[in-house]
């Protein structure tokens, strides 16, 4: 089947297409993000040894939201940046929550109890302040990752479905 367009209205139907191949492509990048998002929780984290997991707060905090133009794709909790980027040995400052959060973290995996627990948290402090944390200073590159080696297929994709699905 045939469609006759005249020259006067062929600006008007091309505006058209333009706006709805827009629309379906935004569509696209915010389905892109949401593999994105899926990919990072499924795969991409239980890929890294050591998982950069203790009670998941950190899994779960990865999101996308909306945008005007597509999508943004972001983890909300405040140490994501430190597993993402590391931190190198000599930004490591040792203070007392820093013993404190360490000393929980030991008790919570069963390595020591009681007050020994303290000695632990403090022998893993220097050593980070040593070494760094998370690969020693460079960080897990979760985002990164995702960035890199999955999200352009994704955008491909979802992107093509979209606009196909609304056609001519």
């Amino acid at each position: 089947m045939s469609t006759e367009i005249t020259l006067q209205g062929a600006a008007q139907r091309t505006d058209k297409l333009q706006e709805k191949w827009r629309k379906a492509a935004v569509l696209g990048l915010q389905s892109a993000a949401a593999r994105g998002v899926q990919d990072i929780v499924t795969r991409i984290i239980p890929s890294r040894t050591p998982q950069p997991v203790d009670r998941g707060v950190y899994r779960s905090g990865w999101r996308f939201y909306t945008a005007p133009d597509g999508a943004v794709i972001e983890c909300f909790e405040p140490h994501a940046i430190l597993i993402e980027d590391g931190v190198r040995a000599g930004n490591v400052k040792i203070g007392k929550k820093m013993i404190d959060a360490l000393a929980e973290w030991v008790q919570r995996k069963g390595i020591v109890s009681g007050d020994e627990a303290r000695g632990v948290a403090w022998a893993i402090a220097k050593s980070m302040q040593r070494r760094g944390i998370f690969n020693k200073g460079k960080g897990m590159g979760i985002l990164a990752e995702l960035v890199d080696k999955y999200l352009p297929n994704y955008v491909e994709e979802e992107v093509a479905r979209e606009v196909e699905r609304v056609g001519f």
